[in-house]
Order: structure tokens, then sequence, then C-alpha cells
């Protein structure tokens, strides 16, 4: 009675036990994993700064190359103008026709000459007598409030939106005036503030230009009064800031939103304005908290920020600390569970083994009874089998006979048919009465293919050996299917190698094999094709038992014909019954009889008949038959 729960409390604790060990080695390498993880995660971290600040760098650096090559224009753009003090329209047109600012100045929007009028002075337009102004229609706008205007002269690319603005008064905005008076001052390039290109004037379209002051006598070093009334004029270079930063090839990848904040240098004025938006590269994106990475750059008097905000993590898949941590666990838990396994195996085996034997002994104390049974039913299943096949044999027997008297005399009326559609009115009767008779004729082979199918199957074909010339009888067959060859305008080939081609068999048989391998080959040749029957002598065994020895003369024929060929898996299998060859299955008619009874025949008379394909196109079919196929001592084939 103790025996039981003995056995129980045992297989617990070894139940308890068996999950210790894999348990400490799950822990232990999970543990391990997590710091890995952890030590990945922070190379990862470490790297993805560096990539951040090098590729933030970059963009800096290329935003502030690009602001340089600009200002370098405009410098050439200056000299130009205090090397032109008749201001001459031609000159200045030559000049822009050769900028070609889309290729080598990319971003730019259009670039200006503007000259400095004094108003006040007798004849304020006196330094602008070259230049063919329409004096008719040219006029300042907005009208100057004060007594120095800088209107718009000349200005490039000279587009119908850029000619309206000819005229227009740097002055008369804020922006832009400041810029004026910096440069004038300073005598370096001043960059307005953002504003709007009178082109884009209402469009809330950012945009921002650059100014150059020249003067009549060099630079002047006296005070502001003579900078002024020295200044000759200005020279500008515009441009709209969605243009300006798409020209960059950026190497903004999708890790970053890039924002830019416009702000005047510290120290110009007591309260400096917020710095005003510019440029987003996704306005869609929601920002939050400070930028990751900051960059600033001074141009022009204006101090651009670049503010450079994390997207997220949009790459698909896993990254390397992600694929420690996944494969790191799944490792860990299949380790562990393999651990389990190979301490549980001997339990298992155990039990499996205490289980086999229960069944062996099981299977020896009924064993008897067992056999028994399955050679009742086995010998129940050979009846069956033995009187199915019987009963196929005679099926096909009984109804190709029945079948084949009434196809006679359909086919014996349609010949009479036939002769009297001879003398018919309507000529359409008498090809009714051959698509009869063809239709006929081919039923009737059927019927002779599944009577001889059956008598083969039965045994009960019996062999009339003659001695013949089998190269006659191929030419004789070749001769009754001409009308075949002619129409698919194929040439027919027959050579032997042979001294002697006489056959002793059954002359009728061989001749129905010698014509359902020509009849195949005729009708998977290609129009126009060559279709080959060659005869060479070779040997066979002499029997078929395990005692027969030595060899007998045997005569091959090949029928070669370039079709489409057989595959390479059902050279065996076309010569079962009723089984057509996948790669003919495309209309050519037949029922898979033909060669089913050229095999079963060639059999009987003991030889033997291959399927293979060529080296080229076209398959061939080899029969191998022996010279006698006659036995004198019993008086029939074995």
């Amino acid at each position: 009675m103790n025996a039981a729960p003995h056995r129980y409390g045992t297989t617990s604790r070894h139940s308890r036990g068996n999950w210790l060990l894999p348990l400490a080695i799950l822990l232990l390498l999970a543990s391990t994993t997590l710091a890995t993880w952890r030590w990945q995660s922070g190379l990862q971290q470490e790297a993805d700064e560096l990539a951040a600040a090098q590729e933030s760098a970059a963009i800096a650096a290329e935003v502030r190359d690009r602001l340089n090559l600009h200002g370098q224009f405009l410098h050439a753009l200056k000299a130009f103008a205090e090397s032109s003090p008749t201001q001459a329209l031609a000159g200045w047109r030559r000049f822009a026709s050769a900028m070609h600012i889309n290729d080598s100045l990319p971003g730019m929007y259009a670039f200006a000459y503007a000259a400095a009028v004094h108003l006040q002075s007798p004849d304020p337009f006196e330094n602008l007598a070259k230049f063919p102004v329409d004096r008719r229609t040219f006029r300042i706008f907005p009208k100057p409030a004060t007594g120095l205007a800088m209107p718009l002269l000349f200005v490039a690319p000279e587009t119908p939106a850029l000619k309206a603005v000819v005229g227009f008064d740097l002055l008369s905005e804020p922006a832009r005036r400041d810029a004026v008076n910096r440069t004038m001052l300073t005598g370096n390039i001043a960059m307005t503030a953002p504003i709007e290109l009178q082109p884009d004037k209402g469009t809330k379209r950012l945009g921002f230009q650059m100014i150059q002051a020249f003067f009549n006598d060099g630079t002047p070093t006296g005070n502001d009064y003579n900078r002024k009334e020295n200044l000759a004029g200005v020279v500008v270079t515009a441009y709209r800031f969605d243009e300006f930063m798409s020209s960059f090839k950026l190497p903004l990848s999708s890790r970053f939103v890039l924002q830019i904040f416009d702000e005047p240098l510290s120290g110009e004025a007591s309260e400096p304005p917020a710095p005003m938006q510019i440029y987003n590269s996704d306005p869609s994106f929601v920002t939050s908290g400070a930028p990751l990475l900051h960059h600033e750059i001074d141009f022009g008097g204006r101090n651009w920020l670049l503010h450079f905000h994390p997207r997220g993590k949009t790459a698909s898949g896993l990254d390397a600390p992600s694929l420690v941590l996944y494969g790191g666990l799944l490792g860990s838990l299949l380790i562990a569970l393999l651990v389990h396994h190979l301490a549980t195996h001997r339990e298992r085996a155990e039990r499996y083994a205490l289980e086999l034997t229960r069944e062996l002994t099981q299977h020896r104390d009924h064993l008897q009874e067992l056999v028994d049974e399955r050679t009742a039913s086995l010998h129940g299943a050979l009846q069956q089998a033995r009187a199915a096949i019987q009963a196929k044999s005679e099926f096909l027997a009984n109804m190709s006979h029945e079948l084949r008297t009434p196809m006679h005399a359909i086919l014996s009326f349609v010949e009479l048919g036939n002769r009297r559609a001879a003398n018919a009115s309507d000529p359409k009767i008498g090809q009714y009465f051959q698509r009869i008779d063809q239709s006929g004729q081919r039923l009737l082979n059927l019927i002779d293919e599944l009577l001889d199918l059956s008598k083969l199957d039965a045994g009960q074909m019996a062999l009339r050996p003659t001695t013949f010339d089998a190269l006659a009888l191929t030419q004789q067959v070749g001769a009754q299917l001409e009308s075949l060859l002619v129409k698919r305008k194929l040439a027919l080939e027959i050579n032997s190698q042979a001294n002697s081609t006489q056959l002793s068999a059954d002359k009728e048989r061989i001749t129905q094999v010698i014509c359902n391998l020509l009849s195949n080959a005729i009708k998977f040749s290609p129009d126009g094709g060559t279709i080959r029957v060659e005869f060479a002598k070779t040997e066979l065994p002499a029997g078929r038992r395990s005692g027969d020895s030595g060899s007998r003369e045997a005569l091959t024929m090949s029928f070669i014909d370039q079709g489409i060929g057989i595959p390479e898996n059902e050279t065996e299998s076309i010569f079962d019954k009723f089984v057509q060859s996948s790669a003919t299955k495309t209309g050519a008619g037949g029922t898979g009889l033909g060669l089913a009874i050229c095999r079963a025949l060639v059999t009987q008379h003991r030889g033997t008949i291959v399927a293979k394909n060529n080296t080229g196109d076209g398959a061939s079919f080899v029969v191998t038959l022996p010279l006698n196929c006659w036995i004198e001592q019993t008086g029939q084939n074995d």
C-alpha cells in the first residue's frame, strides 16, 4: 500500500530536480545577455551621436560655404559695377548672359543693380544718361520720403515679373533700408532680415537679399555723411528661402528634422526680436523640447540658427542591440530547454521501453491470431484481385467482339452510302459519309487495340511464326503510310548496317509493332522533318531464368524522329496501359494503348523495346528481337 505513494514522491522530487539545472542555466545566460545588451546599446548610442554630430556639422558647413560662394559673386558684381561708371545697359546684359546662375549659383532667384539717386540735386539722373530707362514711364516707387532714393535699374534674369520691379526703392522698407545702411557704413556685404520679395508680395513666401554698396571714389574713410554723399549704388542678390534650401544636396537623413531661424547679431539693438523661423524640412513634424544639435552661421550681419531635432527611429528591422537582446534571450531559453530535454532523456527512455515491452508482450501473446487474421485478409484480397482481372479481361474480350460486329455492319452501310452518294445531286452527302467512314475506322482501330490488349492480358494471343525480311517489311509499311508522310512533308530514311535482316517471328504482329512506331514518329515529328529507321546486329541473353547463360543473335530496329522528345522521368511509364507522355498531351490524339501493345508483343517474342531521347531533338524507340523467336522443343514462345 505504501509502494505507490513512495513512487509518486520520488517522481515529483525527480521532476523538481530536473528543472533546477535548466533554470540556473537560463538565469545565467539571460544575465549575460542583458549585460551584453547594455554594453552594445551604449556603443550604438555613441555611434549614433557621433554620426549625428558629423552629419549636422556637414550640413551647417555646406550652408555656410554656399553663402560664402554667393558672397564672392556679389563682390564680383560690385567690381563690375565700379569698373563701368557709364552704367551702360548693354554691358550689364552681356555680364548677366555670361553668368549662368542656375548652374554655377544654384538657389539664387535674381541679381540686380540699384543706383543712389540724390533727389535734391539739380539733375538727379545725370549719371544714368547712358542707362536706357524710358524717362516717360520710369518712376521710383514707392514715393521717396527722404532726399535719397535707391531705385532698381537693372534686374537679371529679365523676366516679366522681374521687369515690373524696375524702379523699386530699396530704401522704402525697413529691412532693406537697414541692410543698405549697414553695407554703406561697413563696406561689407549686408544680409537682410526675412522679407517678401517684390514679385512675391502678399504671398507670405519668405526670402532674403544680400546687398553690397560701392562708392564713386572708392570706399571713403570719412564720416557717415561723406559715405552717404559718395554712395554710387548697391548690387543685390535675391533669394527665396525654399528654393535656396532645395538647391542643396544635403546629407539630411530621416533621423533629423532641420529648422532654421534668423536673428540679428547681438548688440545691434537693446531688445533684439525673437528669432524668426525661415525654413522647416518637415512642417508636419511636431517638435518638443530643445533641439538635439545646434549650429550657428553668422553672415552679413545676420545670425542663422540651425536646430536639428531627432525624428525618432524610422528604420525597419532590428538594430544590433535589439538583435543581441532578443537573440540572446531566445538562445538562452532554447539552451535551457535542451538541457532539460537531455536531463529527462533517461526517464523518457525508460517509460518508452516499458511501453514497448508491454506492446511486445501483447503482440507475442496474440501473434498467431494476428498472423491468421492477416493471412485470411490477404487471401481474400488476392481472390478478389484475380476475379477482377479475369472479369476485366472477359469484359474487354466480349465487348470488343460485340462492338466489332455492329461496327463492320455500320462501315458496310457507309460504303454502300458512299457509292450511292456519288450519283446524288448534293455533294455534301458524300462528305457526310466520308466523315462517318473515317470516324468508324478510328473506332474500329480502337476496338482492335482493346481486343489485342485483352488477349495479351489473358495470354490467349498465339503467335504464328514465319521467316521474313524485316527491312522489306519496314519499307512496305512505310509505303502504306506514304500519304501521311506526304501530307506532313516528311522524309523516311531506312538504313541497315546488318548483313541480314531475316527474322523468324509472327509477321503480322511485327508489322503491327512497326506500324505503331512509324505512326507515332509521323504524329509527333515537325513538318518537313526526317524519320530514320536503322537496322543493326546485336545479341540478347539466351533466356530469362537464373540458370540460363550465353547469348543469342538479335536484330535491332531503331525508329528515330525529330519531335519534342520524352521527359526523362517518363521513358518507362509511356509503355503502361492508357498512359501518354505529358509532353505529347497537346491534342495529338491517341489512347495510350499503342506502346503498351508494342511492348507486350515484343516481350512475347522474347525481345525488348526501350525509349530514349536523342542528343539533339526528338526521341528514339529501339526494338531488339532475336533472329529466331521460336523454340523448337516446345513448339511455342516462352
